[in-house]
C-alpha cells in the first residue's frame, strides 16, 4: 500500500522559497543507499521528501538528520506513532475529552494554525501519550492536505488545567512517561518536519509555572523563546493585527470562526478519512527495519487491530 499525500506536488514546489532539483535528487539517492539500521523506508514518495526539504530551508545535511531522527523517533515512539485509528479503545476517551483542528484560516503572515486544549478538564480524563497522538494525526493530517508551508503556529489554551493533569505526565512517577515525554520534545524541536514559528498559550494561570518545571528540561533556547503566554483577559487587539487575525480564530478568543467542538469533530472526521494513509505509513516504516525487528513490529501491529 503507497503512502499517499493529498496536496499537490507541482504546485507546491513552484511555492516553495527554496528548490534545488539538483539537490532534491542527492536526497532521493541518499535514501536508497542507507542501511536499514536507519529505520528510512526506500519507498519515499516525492511529497513525502518535499516536506523534508522545506522544513529545513533545502539545507541537505540539516534534511538528511531530519530524516533519520523522524523514522528513529516515530520507530522507538509506537505508543505515539502507530495504531493511527480514532475509534480505537485507547483514543476514543481523548476524542471526547480533548479538542484539536487545523484552524481553515491562516495567521497574517500566512502560517498554519494548530490548535489544542481540552474539552472536558478532570485530570482523570486526560491521558498523556493518546493526547500526543491525536495532535500529531492533526499535523500529519494537516501536511498531508496542505504540503510544505512557510510556517506553522501552535494554539494551545491552558482553559481547566490543574496540577492534577501535571501529575498525570509527572516524571517521578512513572519512567515511561519521562521517556514519552523526553521523546515528544525531541520529535517536535528536530524531526516534525515543519517550520514551527510560535507557540501561543491562551489562558495561562499561576499553574504554568509548575508546568514549566516540568518541561523547560526538554526544551532548548530557541524552541523556548518561540512560547508566547496570554494570561487571562489580556488585550488581544495587538495580536489580532500583527499574529492571528479575528478571522482565523474561534468565539473564544473573540474569533469568527464556528465554535471549538464544532472545529474539532471536523478535525476528527478528517482523521478518521486519512486512516488509510495512517495505516500505509505504518506498514511503509515496518518494512523499512530489519528482519527480526520487522517481525516483532508486525506481530504489535496485529495485536493493536480491533476487530469488528
Amino acid at each position: 500500500m503507497s503512502v499517499e499525500l493529498e496536496y499537490d506536488y507541482d504546485a507546491a514546489v513552484a511555492s516553495l522559497d527554496i528548490f534545488s532539483q539538483a539537490d532534491f535528487d542527492h536526497i532521493k539517492d541518499w535514501t536508497q543507499k542507507l542501511d536499514k539500521s536507519k529505520y528510512v523506508p526506500k519507498d519515499l514518495s516525492d511529497k513525502q521528501l518535499l516536506l523534508f526539504y522545506n522544513a529545513c530551508y533545502g539545507d541537505v545535511e540539516k534534511i538528511k538528520t531530519c530524516i533519520e531522527k523522524y523514522y528513529n523517533i516515530r520507530k522507538n515512539t509506537p505508543e505515539i506513532f502507530d495504531n493511527r485509528i480514532i475509534n480505537s479503545e485507547e483514543l476514543k476517551p481523548s476524542v471526547e475529552a480533548l479538542e484539536f483542528a487545523v484552524l481553515p484560516e491562516k495567521s497574517v503572515e500566512g502560517y498554519d494554525l494548530i490548535y489544542h486544549r481540552l474539552h472536558y478538564t478532570e485530570p482523570s480524563k486526560y491521558h498523556f501519550e493518546p493526547g500526543c497522538k491525536l495532535l500529531f494525526m492533526t499535523v500529519d493530517s494537516c501536511l498531508s492536505k496542505r504540503g510544505p508551508q512557510p510556517g506553522h503556529i501552535f494554539v494551545f489554551d491552558m482553559r481547566g488545567v490543574r496540577l492534577g493533569h501535571l501529575t498525570r505526565v509527572s516524571l517521578s512517577f512513572q519512567k515511561d512517561r519521562q521517556s514519552s515525554l523526553r521523546k515528544f520534545f525531541q520529535y517536535v524541536q528536530e524531526a516534525m518536519p515543519v517550520r514551527m514559528r510560535a507557540i501561543h498559550v491562551f489562558n495561562t494561570e499561576p499553574i504554568v509555572d509548575k508546568l514549566l518545571l516540568l518541561i523547560r528540561p526538554f526544551m532548548d533556547k530557541k524552541f523556548f523563546d518561540m512560547i508566547k503566554f496570554h494570561h487571562k483577559n489580556v488585550d488581544l487587539e495587538k495580536f489580532y493585527g500583527t499574529v492571528i487575525p479575528r478571522s482565523a480564530l474561534p468565539p473564544d478568543y473573540g474569533g469568527t470562526l464556528p465554535d471549538t467542538q464544532t472545529l474539532h469533530k471536523k478535525c476528527m472526521q478528517n482523521l478518521k478519512s486519512l486512516e488509510p494513509y495512517f495505516k500505509a505509513e505504518e506498514e511503509q516504516r515496518i518494512n523499512a527495519l530489519p528482519d527480526k525487528k520487522r517481525e516483532k513490529a508486525m506481530e504489535r501491529a496485529f495485536k493493536n487491530l480491533d476487530i469488528d
